[in-house]
């Protein structure tokens, strides 16, 4: 520790923070304009300037290291009056409309103007008129307010890696843009708008809509992805404005991506239904909430006496809150009577490697995902850990990911050529000699090394189960895809698992479909008629004599369903999710849409099926805490979950390939969605909303076809259409489909690995 004094105030800091951290540490406030507590320090606005006892030059704090003994002064006359000369020299090509500026109220520049008493400019103004930049979908960028504090082109480069902005020209001719004046096109996760100072970019989805002293935040977690990003709803009169970041709150440090920031218009859809549904001869007719109950419990009622109680399965989402799910089980098990619950969740994997984990590895292993699609902000901490670590980053993915500048290895090819390089990388990581060995000695000799993997192919999870076995020290990441995947599973809504992750007999849905057993179905917020697992059973679950769907959007599934019945999204209601760390994170209710949460909905249903479930979520959280073991002695507001294995040592499992086409088929990109959820906001739509196959820019010219050009898709009898996209990082002989989108589900239900035919279709 060294000891400073900092405007009379001594305090003692650690050796080597800059004195804008000391002076934070002793409560003395220092303006600031280019400075950013996630950024590496700039020093560019020089409005940080501090005298330094017997140093004849000013300092500045934000770069400036301590040393004992320092004396530090930050305000005195003479530093008012250069941080106000500043000021009036940013404010010569500064537009000065405060009142129209999307930024006023929350402008840094408008901030200091008010702070150093800046009423008039003394230099003429010579405010530029550049026209505003509206390339990019989210982010207006307009570049006569910039003040080139170079926080944006830092963000986007130091922790997103994308380098998508810079500084451009020189001295007075300075401006921040793309290379060659192209379009700004990049992954729009907004970081750069985040730690903008002044109005230059703004968030074109909540533009001159509100002010932020009319907006009431909410603390809550975001529902796109399980990477459990803790957000700030801002509100007023039940509409949903914006979603900000606030760099000390949660595991995200502040960080989003595009849908968690950009994708709240999907709350305020005019799309959604307000009042249940229930089919009739020509359709549907709309009934009150009270009518739906009580239609739900009969015919649960009537197909339980007539049928038995295993005549009744439940289909549960991954988006709903830890007490709904827990809830949802409670009724199966109690009011039913059945077991019959079943997700697309399974607990063959567990969570165990967590963000600081990342952020502490030495050696990072990403097995066939596209990480900065799935889990963007995982994304995030995998690409600044190997920036840091120069050198410790290896992907297996059929095509170049956003993860190939940083990575020090990248394998790409067909997924047959893939799945035989990663049994061949873990074979040496086991111990054989091979074409591999350079690369797994980096993994075995690395002190804290971290697997990241898809825990959805059964290939894949036991292949990282071999790796957990040879490395006992290597830290497994299943990346789950929903926001409350591990959640439901940890409370028993999945084939096999009681609430606590313990066993019971395990019953396939698939088998209870075929055989006609299942007579009705509760769905809750699952669409399964767009997922691949649920597909080739809509058919027959369409035919069952009842059939409710619960689910904030009126869905492909909703609309083959006898009752619907419109629930809250997750920033509507309260509760808890779990997130890919296995981080258990309370969510708060900001809105209300006037339509009850699943929990209401099973409570009144139970109700009248002689049964008092609650829908209270403290007391439901009891009940957890009492019952589910794993979560005794979780605390709800970021504890961490225990649990009892990574990964179960019974899965063995081989890639199969199906089919005998040319072409090698793959799960490709989400595209900036997550599941059907995203598609309801026009924002994300507008970018991405068509179901398109990627195809290389070889296979393109071979088969005649260019971008948007219309291509059939053949394998194992299914022919699907589809529009084109050619991307130059597909290898020849692959092609993708994005998962959970309208189309794509006939194709991508025949496996996880697909051997296709591809036919130019006019």
């Amino acid at each position: 520790m060294v000891t400073v004094k900092i405007d009379g105030i001594e305090v003692q800091v650690e050796p080597n923070i800059t004195i804008l951290e000391a002076a934070e540490k002793a409560g003395v406030h220092i303006p600031v304009l280019c400075h950013d507590k996630i950024l590496k320090p700039f020093g560019a606005c020089r409005v940080c300037l501090v005298e330094v006892k017997n140093n004849p030059k000013l300092m500045t704090a934000c770069t400036t290291p301590v040393a004992d003994g320092m004396e530090i002064t930050t305000t005195n006359e003479k530093l008012a009056k250069i941080r106000k000369t500043l000021i009036e020299l940013l404010l010569i090509n500064h537009p000065l409309d405060c009142p129209v500026c999307d930024k006023g109220g929350e402008c840094t520049l408008q901030d200091l103007t008010y702070e150093f008493g800046v009423s008039q400019v003394r230099f003429d103004p010579k405010p530029n008129d550049t026209p505003v930049d509206h390339t990019n979908p989210f982010i207006e960028r307009d570049i006569d307010r910039c003040v080139l504090c170079g926080r944006c082109v830092r963000i986007c480069d130091e922790v997103v890696n994308i380098q998508a902005i810079s500084f451009q020209n020189r001295g007075t001719d300075t401006v921040i843009g793309t290379a060659f004046n192209q379009p700004w096109n990049c992954e729009f996760c907004g970081q750069c708008m985040s730690v903008c100072p002044v109005g230059s970019l703004n968030n074109r989805v909540y533009l001159f809509k509100n002010r932020p002293w009319n907006l009431e935040k909410t603390e809550t977690v975001c529902g796109f992805c399980s990477c459990g990003c803790s957000i700030i709803v801002d509100h007023e009169d039940n509409e949903v404005f914006r979603i900000k970041e606030d760099y000390d709150l949660g595991v995200n440090k502040g960080l989003l991506c595009v849908k968690g920031r950009f994708g709240f218009e999907a709350f305020n859809s005019v799309k959604r239904e307000k009042k249940a549904k229930i089919r009739v001869a020509d359709g549907f007719k709309d009934i009150s909430n009270e009518e739906a109950y009580k239609y739900a419990s009969d015919k649960l009622t009537e197909i339980k006496n007539k049928y038995g109680k295993d005549a009744i399965a439940f289909i549960v989402s991954p988006r709903i809150t830890n007490e709904e799910a827990f809830l949802l089980q409670k009724f199966a098990r109690e009011v039913i009577g059945t077991n019959n619950i079943f997700s697309s969740e399974t607990a063959d994997c567990l969570p165990e490697g967590t963000y600081a984990d990342v952020e502490a590895a030495d050696d990072i292993t990403v097995l066939n995902i596209d990480l900065t699609e799935s889990n963007p902000i995982l994304g995030l901490f995998v690409r600044m850990t190997a920036r840091k670590n120069e050198g410790g980053l290896r992907v297996f993915y059929p095509k170049y990911t956003a993860l190939k500048r940083v990575a020090s290895e990248f394998y790409t090819g067909k997924p047959s050529e893939l799945v035989s390089l990663m049994e061949t990388f873990v074979k040496a990581v086991e111990g054989e000699s091979n074409v591999c060995s350079e690369a797994a000695a980096k993994i075995k000799n690395a002190a804290k090394p971290v697997l990241v993997y898809n825990p959805y192919s059964l290939n894949d999870v036991t292949l990282a189960k071999r790796m957990k076995n040879a490395l006992p020290n290597l830290k497994l990441i299943p990346c789950k895809l929903k926001n409350n995947s591990q959640g439901i599973v940890d409370m028993g809504c999945a084939a096999g698992v009681l609430p606590g992750l313990k066993n019971t007999e395990a019953v396939s849905l698939e088998e209870l479909v075929a055989k006609d057993k299942v007579k009705g179905f509760m769905i809750i917020g699952e669409n399964i008629a767009v997922n691949p697992k649920y597909y080739k059973l809509l058919g027959s679950i369409s035919k069952s004599e009842f059939v409710m769907v619960t689910d904030p959007y009126f869905t492909e599934t909703a609309k083959i369903a006898s009752l619907y019945i419109p629930v809250a999204s997750f920033v509507e209601k309260n509760g808890s999710f779990t997130n890919l760390e296995g981080r258990v994170q309370r969510v708060r209710k900001a809105v209300d849409k006037q339509v009850v949460s699943d929990a209401t909905v099973i409570k009144e249903i139970s109700t009248r099926m002689g049964s008092n479930l609650p829908d209270d979520v403290d007391v439901i959280e009891s009940m957890i805490k009492k019952e589910v073991e794993l979560y005794k002695e979780v605390d709800f507001d970021g504890g961490l979950v225990k649990y009892p294995y990574t990964i179960k040592e019974s899965i063995d499992s081989r890639a199969t390939f199906v089919g005998n086409g040319k072409y090698e088929l793959f799960q490709g990109s989400l595209r900036f969605h997550s599941g059907t959820y995203t598609s309801w906001s026009p924002d994300l739509t507008k970018v991405y909303n068509d179901t398109c196959i990627e195809i290389s820019q070889e296979d393109a010219k071979e088969l005649n076809v260019r971008e948007n050009d219309m291509i059939a898709v053949e394998v194992d009898g299914v022919l699907s259409k589809f529009k084109v996209e050619v991307d130059q990082y597909m290898p020849k002989g692959v092609v993708a489909l994005p998962a959970n989108y309208k189309g794509a589900e006939a194709i991508l239900s025949k496996g996880e690995y697909l051997k296709v035919n591809l036919v130019r279709h006019e």
